[in-house]
């Protein structure tokens, strides 16, 4: 290859890479009403490219000889089983080791992140390993059909296990909560296995079949995926709403928190609170304290008395940046007085 053809190839690598990465930041945005740390997506995005791969290749390499395994079995199930579950691993660090998973959206959030951190690390290897017997328009073409295609297929596949390890974190007992990932596990494997298949199966071929199968099946995909996407925001608008609602039939906030906070559109005008520096940081209390009202009634008891404790002391923060006296008889903490903004709230 010449210096020229080098050049391109880099080039579109790190076009990929930032395309990639722009669509993470695009899903993150979208979680409207509790955002997730930058920089723990990042770190989810980085385990997705870095140990994610490393592990499947070991498990792999080690695990599809010893079973005897073939390779059309290796590429359609065992390989898929090894992704995902190196993928997996990423987002149930962040339940071990933080606080800030809490409901299916940040499932599919942090799911979406270490898929396409896989899918990046997985783009650059095949690339390198195509240029040597390649030329470089059927290169760069791999480069462009991989980007838009088989690392979707990653983002879909961890984004579904997420979502339903969201939904196994809001679940009460051991075994809904096992129920739930193994639902994810098995759902990210079929969607990365099928994919494989259909690969093995008509990635090759020479009629028109394979071309009317990608434009069908793979737009349908990101359409559910879109939609489910959807319909998680919209659950936590829902839950924001109850949540708060009820904080207002308390007395702990003012009746307008529950008509602003659950509404994107309302909550980034300035007509409801006058700082912007203010506006933000007791918009991220009053949210965080919808949500981990809504998570601890779905805790067992033991991790819900300890989680009813974050509850009650965020509650005392937001009456203290709004000022409004504790009137409520059931709470058992003491008004607040006005305290300022904690920097460790902005998001």
């Amino acid at each position: 290859m010449n210096p020229l053809d080098i050049a391109a190839l880099v080039a579109a690598l790190v076009l990929s890479t930032g395309l990639l990465v722009a669509v993470v930041a695009a899903v993150w945005w979208f979680d409207r009403y509790d955002r997730e740390p930058l920089q723990i997506v990042g770190g989810v995005f980085a385990w997705g490219a870095l140990a994610a791969p490393v592990l499947a290749v070991v498990c792999c390499t080690v695990l599809g000889p010893g079973l005897g395994v073939p390779v059309t079995s290796l590429a359609g199930w065992l390989g898929p089983l090894v992704e995902e579950l190196a993928k997996a691993i990423g987002i149930g660090l962040v339940i071990l080791l933080s606080r800030e998973f809490d409901n299916p959206t940040d499932g599919v959030v942090y799911g979406t992140a270490a898929g396409l951190g896989f899918a990046a690390t997985e783009n650059l290897v095949y690339t390198v390993v195509g240029a040597q017997a390649t030329p470089i328009g059927g290169t760069l073409l791999v480069v462009l059909v991989r980007t838009a295609l088989a690392a979707g297929i990653h983002a879909v596949s961890s984004a579904t296990f997420g979502g339903c390890l969201g939904f196994a974190y809001l679940s009460r007992r051991t075994s809904d909560r096992v129920v739930w990932s193994l639902v994810g596990l098995v759902g990210a494997v079929l969607i990365h296995g099928g994919w494989n298949l259909l690969l093995l199966r008509f990635g090759s071929g020479a009629d028109t079949t394979p071309l009317a199968l990608w434009f069908v099946l793979v737009p349908a995909l990101y359409a559910l995926y879109v939609v489910a996407l959807g319909l998680c925001l919209r659950s936590e608008q829902r839950i924001l709403g109850a949540e708060l609602a009820e904080e207002v039939r308390l007395d702990v906030v003012p009746a307008w928190v529950a008509e602003v906070i659950p509404y994107y559109r309302r909550r980034i005008r300035s007509e409801w609170w006058p700082s912007r520096r203010e506006r933000t940081v007791l918009a991220r209390l009053l949210t965080r304290l919808a949500f981990r009202k809504y998570a601890v009634r779905r805790l067992p008891k033991g991790e819900a008395e300890l989680a009813g404790l974050e509850v009650m002391r965020l509650r005392q923060r937001v009456r203290g940046m709004l000022g409004v006296l504790d009137s409520c008889q059931t709470s058992v903490e003491p008004a607040a007085p006005p305290v300022a903004a904690d920097p460790s709230d902005l998001p």
